[in-house]
Order: C-alpha cells, then structure tokens, then sequence
C-alpha cells in the first residue's frame, strides 16, 4: 500500500484489518530495506563482483520479506509504505514475487492533502511550515514517486481517491478485492477500529494525531483548501495524472502575469506588478525573488541579490547550504571560508571569482565545486583548495558562503563589480586567420525557464562570407547539428574546452558555460540572449559588469531572433580583416 500522505490509507489500512484474511502493517520500513540490499549487490567492488552472487539477490530478498513476516498468519499481508512505487523496487518486486506487483495507492487532490497536514499541525508560521517543513517535501516527494511508478506501469496499481472512499466505500473495497483476488466480506464503516494502525506520530513527524482514526468513515471537514493554503495554493497545484482530465488548476496570480510580460520585454508592466505583489504579499519569497531581478536591471546590485536570495526558500535560486556545521560568512570574519559554487556549471564559473575578494579580507578559501570543473579552479586567484560538493563535510573551515549570494556578504554595488579575467589562459598555437569559436546550444534542460535556445541556422547565416577559421565549442546536444564549414574539435573535459576556447580570437554562444569561460579568460565573447534576461545580465546595454570582453546581443522581439543575428552580422562585416576577399 502507497500514496500520497493524508488521502486515507490509514483508514483503508484499518478497515481492512476487519478481515482475517488481510495483514495490513503501519509505514514499514520493509521496501526501503530491500532497496539498500539492492544497491549494496550494485555496488562496484562488492557483491556483484561476481555474477553468481548477484543471482542469489532474488531469494535473499525474498527470504528477507519472509523473515520480516515470519509472525503473521494471514494469507494475504499488505506492507504500507511510500516507496513501493519506485520503478526499479517494482521490477525487483516482479522478480521476487514472480508476477507484477500490485500496489494499492490512496490519492487526493494535494493541496487536499496539504491543507490537512495544516490543520493537525496547526503551525503558527504557515510560510515557514510550508516552505522549509518536512511534511511539505514529504508530500512533495510522495506525490513524485507515485507518479513516476504510476507513469512506469499503471496495471499495477488500484487506485483509490479519498473522496470515492469517504462517499462509497463498499464499492471501494470490492475494487480492492477484485484487485487482488480475495473472497466478499462485510466490512463494517461505523466501528472502525484504528488500534491496529496507530504510529507513534510525536516522535515519528513532531505532529500528534496524524494516525488517528474515528470509528465512523464520514469526512472531517469541508474546508476550501485554498482558504487554508493562502498564497502558496499553486504551489501544490499538481494535476490528477490518475485521471483522463486532472481537476486540480493552479489559479493565475500576478506573478503568472508578470513573467509573461517579462518575457514580451514589458518591463514597465512587469516592475509595476512587483511593487503590486510587495504591498499585498510581502511575505511571498517567490515574488521577492522577481523583484529583486527588476532591481539588478536598475543597478541596485546589494538590494536586489538580498531579495533574490528569499528564492531559496521556495527552491527557486541556488541550491542548499553544504553539508557543514559552520556559520555562514558574514563579511567581516577571518578564518577559512567554504566558497559553496551553485547552479548550472556556466554559474560556478562565474562564482569563483569572489575568492579573491574572501581572500583579500583576511580569509583562506576552499572553492566546492562540480567535479570536472576543479581542474579549471586550482590556479585561480584567492583559491587555496578545490575540492567537489559532496566532500564539503570532510574539508575544515569556519564558515560558508553560498556562491550565487556571495556579493551579499562582501556588501558589493555595482561599482564594486569587476570585469578582469580571472581563470588561466592557456597558450594555443594560432594559425594565419582569425578563429571563431561557436556555441549555439547550451542545456536543454533550463529551456523552460530561461527562453534561450534560438534557430541555430540563424547563427550560421550570419556568418556567412567571414573570413575565418571556425570550431565547434558544442558538444553533447545539438552537436549533430554542426555545419561542415566549422571545425569539431576534442571537447570531452573541461580541460579540452579550455584549451579549444583559448585558440579563439572570438566566441559567440548563446548563454552558455563556455560563454562563461570565455569571457573569464579574457576572450572577445558575444553572448546571444533572450529578452529577459538571466539575473546576471538583466541591466540593459550591451555590456556586462561581470566581464570587460563579453558583448551581450539581446533579442528584441518576443519569439523572434533575427535581431541580434543582423546586429552580430553587421558587427564581423565591420571588421575587414575577418571579411573574405572577393
């Protein structure tokens, strides 16, 4: 038995135990065991070493399920727990049982299921319990893992909605029953006994009464979850993926309104809102996150990252704390600072040049970073050590700091922003023309959030007739999509990329870890990207504070490229030397 937490599997747990013939346990632990038994024989070096001992992986979890059970005497048990509808524990599950497994998963609309974790709480901070709570991650996740087994193999699953089961439960248990093949039997909805299914919930969750069931199957109460969840509704607006046509529709709110603005370029419209949503929701962290994009665009650097680092909270902007038991830095102490670099790894490139503004205060800095990006830091400016993120437990230091909000700390204004480069360039042998790197794609995977991924022929167009020596700087998606006239070369590490972005005289890219890196390096960099912007490039111009050799072409129109690939072409048709000879 799964779900989503608070859509009734206790109560169908209790009702069930009516029958002898079903065992139905509280959150078991079992399916989370099995899953560390099942990781621990795909460990490199340790069981499946050899293939005979990763044969013996079945029956050792099946003698383990029948170790767990060797009490209970009824014929049918059925073990409650959220990760049953993890699809690699499903396909274990099909081998140790020797048919598909058949989950019984309770669901409710979620913002359902959140309004009533609020109402047996009753936080006296519903935006703290909401957005760093473990029940709403809980909910979260549960709703997730449910969905991506539902979504691997719906026949498993007897799917149970609270409401069907609060107004019909007859009819639920028959579905229950036909599921899985058991006999009638008269359940009784009136003297429900929750004995059976009762949780040490204080200890288990810090919430008492999370497991209490009332003898009579009846509907507690008919609070509009909307009135309960306030602003942060939409957060847990997630469709219904169990049903043909989901009910469950986030409402338009300003904010809705405000990035589709944004995007069209209205920024007039789009600050108005922000100062709107300020006066009516000044507790809304997701709308501090849009206004403070609206103060860097208006040069107020300190004020607008303050507001930009309220994202956090809401899984928006940079990623959370390392795991360490240091303070975060305020600025002012001495001592040996974790440099925490976040985000995407164009973002992490971009951070480390606050090392050697830690440093020059009096600090030692260790740089955490992404793995393949240490080779590129070592040798950077205030940097004592590199080391990779999952290490930061293991490495000494007084205090953190989180990469995207270091200007915060160091009190920085735009004033105080430097453009020099700061990773080392390495010397490349050049030939007789001028060579220009490109990079038309960067990952697809922040598509959707940043509108930056453009026509790549337009690139290609506007660099027709330049007299030049061109190399591809794309690898991985889109690569295929490199023309014949331009140059691949080896790019599988960092280390390849740095020294293939060296040899250029110019790179144009859209906004992309490369462009990064080049313009790090010093390189002559043109920077295509969207309207709105990423924070780092929201001022408008055609310069970035960041980088004194970066160039941002900015698109005009919304949906619509052309404009900064006629200004790109017009700019190499300016220079003669790059022009081809007619």
């Amino acid at each position: 038995m799964s779900g989503v937490p608070r859509s009734g599997s206790t109560v169908l747990a209790a009702i069930l135990n009516q029958n002898e013939q079903t065992h139905v346990t509280t959150t078991s632990g079992l399916v989370f065991a099995l899953d560390g038994m099942a990781n621990t024989w795909n460990s490199p070096g340790l069981l499946n070493a050899r293939e005979e001992n990763y044969e013996r992986l079945v029956p050792a979890m099946r003698g383990a399920i029948d170790g767990f059970y060797e009490n209970i005497d009824a014929p049918v048990i059925i073990d409650k727990g959220r990760g049953w509808p993890i699809p690699p524990i499903m396909q274990a599950m099909t081998q140790v049982v020797g048919a598909k497994p058949k989950i019984i998963a309770t669901v409710r609309s979620i913002p359902d299921c959140m309004a009533s974790f609020i109402r047996v709480a009753k936080p006296d901070n519903l935006d703290e319990f909401i957005e760093s709570g473990d029940l709403a991650t809980h909910l979260k996740a549960a709703y997730i893992t449910l969905k991506t087994g539902y979504q691997y193999d719906p026949e498993c699953f007897c799917i149970i909605e609270y409401e069907d089961l609060i107004a019909n439960p007859k009819l639920q248990l028959e579905r229950v029953h036909e599921f899985l093949g058991l006999p009638e039997f008269d359940y009784d909805f009136t003297a429900i006994d929750g004995t059976s299914v009762q949780e040490d919930d204080e200890g288990l969750h810090g919430y008492a009464g999370m497991h209490d069931i009332a003898p009579v199957l009846e509907k507690q109460n008919n609070d509009d979850p909307k009135d309960v969840l306030k602003q942060h509704y939409n957060t847990f607006c997630q469709p219904e993926f169990w049903l043909e046509e989901p009910r469950t529709v986030a409402e338009i709110h300003d904010l809705d309104i405000q990035l589709i603005v944004g995007q069209k370029g209205d920024f007039v419209s789009g600050w108005e809102i922000a100062q709107k949503i300020e006066k009516e929701e000044p507790h809304n962290h997701r709308a501090a996150f849009n206004r403070g994009w609206y103060l860097l665009r208006q040069g107020k650097i300190q004020q607008g990252y303050q507001l930009m680092d309220r994202g956090r909270k809401v899984g928006v902007f940079g990623k959370a704390a390392p795991d360490s038991p240091a303070k975060p830095w305020d600025g002012k102490s001495k001592g040996t600072v974790l440099l925490n670099l976040e985000g995407g790894l164009g973002d992490q490139i971009h951070q480390v040049r606050f090392a050697k503004h830690i440093e020059a205060r009096g600090c030692s800095v260790i740089v955490a970073c992404a793995g393949p990006l240490i080779p590129l830091f070592t040798d950077v400016e205030g940097v004592s050590a590199v080391i990779e993120h999952s290490y930061c437990s293991g490495v000494y230091h007084d205090f953190y700091v989180q990469g995207m909000s270091a200007v915060v700390p160091l009190g920085f204004e735009l004033e105080d922003l430097t453009g020099e480069a700061y990773i080392t360039k390495p010397k490349s042998i050049k030939g007789f023309r001028k060579r220009i790197g490109l990079r038309w794609q960067g990952q697809i995977a922040f598509e959707a959030e940043h509108k930056k991924k453009f026509p790549y022929q337009l690139m290609f167009d506007a660099l027709e007739g330049v007299d030049a020596e061109f190399i591809s700087l794309q690898r991985d998606e889109g690569a295929d999509a490199c023309p014949p006239w331009v140059r691949q070369v080896p790019l599988d590490t960092w280390e390849d990329t740095r020294q293939a972005t060296a040899s250029c005289d110019l790179v144009i890219s859209s906004c992309t870890s490369v462009s990064h890196l080049a313009a790090a390096m010093g390189i002559e960099t043109w920077t295509v990207i969207p309207i709105m912007a990423y924070f780092l490039y929201a001022q408008e111009g055609e310069k970035s504070p960041y980088y004194d050799t970066m160039k941002l072409f900015r698109q005009e129109v919304h949906d619509s490229w052309e404009a900064p690939f006629n200004k790109i072409k017009e700019r190499l048709n300016e220079r003669q030397a790059l022009r081809r000879v007619k």
